[in-house]
């Protein structure tokens, strides 16, 4: 369903929309077929994954790393910034079923996470980059902790590698992958947020691990 930003654009702006996020799929499934996936890291969250809903988390330069591979994961919804840059990350999504929810854990924080709840009550994991959108560079923001403590449901960290990868010019220097390499997916410890938890100290505890699982994930495709 197009959100009101998409009904606004006009036919040009539509199209250019449309055709890069064509381009962005195509790439990254020809990536995705010519690399090869390592999976590794906490057997309980590999547990937890495969048996019941979670909330992933993995930070903002990885998250294109993991559209092939989780792309029949199942019901899937990535929080999008509403930025023109989230435009075209919004349009490639379906093509790797999953979806959008478009917003932000820091600018309009609670609607993004009243949007983030209800997709999780309709049987939805969300996905987050917990520094994102606008960082800094691998710091968890509280936000993911707040709907994992709502929802009751765990925080599956994620941190991913790839081998072969070029970086733009960006505050997290977002990463795209190249063919013909390896990346590695690395499980983090499940973090779970119970009503009487420091969120705070939650945070630390997610940005900690998320930090750990991708120096893992860096040294099996070193």
């Amino acid at each position: 369903m197009p959100d009101n930003q998409t009904q606004q654009m006009g036919w040009k702006e539509n199209l250019k929309y449309d055709l890069v996020a064509n381009l962005m799929y195509g790439y990254l499934a020809f990536c995705g077929i010519f690399t090869k996936y390592l999976f590794a890291g906490s057997e309980k969250a590999m547990e937890l994954d495969n048996k019941q809903r979670v909330i992933y988390a993995f930070w903002h330069n990885q998250q294109v790393f993991l559209l092939y591979p989780y792309r029949k994961k199942g019901k899937i919804s990535v929080l999008v910034s509403k930025s023109k840059d989230g435009e075209y990350i919004a349009r490639a999504l379906p093509k790797f079923k999953m979806e959008a929810m478009r917003g932000s854990t820091s600018r309009g924080a609670y609607t993004a996470l009243r949007g983030l709840m209800d997709i999780a009550e309709k049987g939805y994991n969300p996905a987050i980059t917990p520094d994102g959108p606008r960082g800094p560079i691998y710091q968890a923001h509280s936000g993911i902790i707040y709907l994992a403590q709502k929802t009751g449901l765990p925080i599956i960290p994620a941190g991913v590698a790839c081998s072969k990868k070029f970086a733009v010019n960006s505050w997290d220097k977002f990463q795209i992958p190249l063919p013909f390499g390896k990346c590695a997916l690395v499980y983090g410890e499940p973090v779970w947020v119970g009503e009487a938890d420091d969120l705070e100290e939650k945070r630390k505890t997610l940005t900690s691990i998320l930090n750990e699982a991708t120096a893992k994930a860096r040294g099996l495709v070193a």
